[in-house]
């Protein structure tokens, strides 16, 4: 499954999305929105988002840092 985080760098949540990614084994692309400006627009095109982290894997967004839902869409323990 692929799976893909959009962060900033001077974001908590981001930094507890990765570490909980890495954690259990997942691997994902990041891509930081403060060094890829253009990013910042891709990821509202895509999910009418603004903020991060946002966490895309298939048909799948989710916002922010929610442990449940990604343990339930990524199926870890």
């Amino acid at each position: 499954m692929k799976v893909i985080v959009y962060t900033s760098s001077s974001c908590p949540y981001c930094m507890m999305v990765k570490k909980f990614l890495k954690g259990n084994g997942v691997k994902f692309k990041e891509i930081n929105i403060t060094r890829h400006p253009s990013a910042a627009k891709e990821l509202m095109k895509k999910t009418g988002q603004t903020g991060v982290p946002v966490t895309l894997t298939g048909s799948h967004k989710i916002v922010g840092f929610d442990e449940p839902k990604l343990r339930r869409i990524l199926r870890v323990k």
